[in-house]
């Protein structure tokens, strides 16, 4: 299953690995900058001007998200099956064979269950 990098929550879960990365490879600047170390202050303020503007993508990814999730059918309509349906076969614990995964941008398919016999 391939995740549409253009969707909303995609970019927002790569805009948050983004932030992680460049916060954690450059944490050390902050002590550096106060010991007096004029090149990590440069550094730093560029680096904190980058977290600046990924921080402000991420506000507008996440103002486009609840529209994006509205848009999202209901389970029961992707999996095609009444709700009634869907129950019946989570109580009857996986002992029926079940339909291939309905892919989703959000939610990737899980792996079908180890069945022995």
């Amino acid at each position: 299953m391939t995740q549409d990098p253009s969707h909303p929550a995609m970019a927002l879960n790569t805009r948050f690995a983004e932030v992680e990365c460049l916060a954690e490879s450059h944490q050390h600047l902050s002590k550096e900058s106060l010991a007096g170390n004029k090149p990590a202050n440069a550094v730093l303020h560029k680096v904190l001007n980058q977290l600046e503007e990924l921080l402000s993508d991420m506000k507008a990814d996440v103002t486009r998200l609840p529209a994006t999730l509205s848009r999202i059918p209901p389970i029961a309509a992707r999996l095609q099956m009444s709700e009634r349906s869907i129950l019946s076969r989570l109580a009857s614990k996986g002992t029926e064979s079940h339909p291939p995964p309905v892919s989703h941008p959000l939610h990737p398919p899980s792996p079908p269950a180890f069945n022995p016999s």
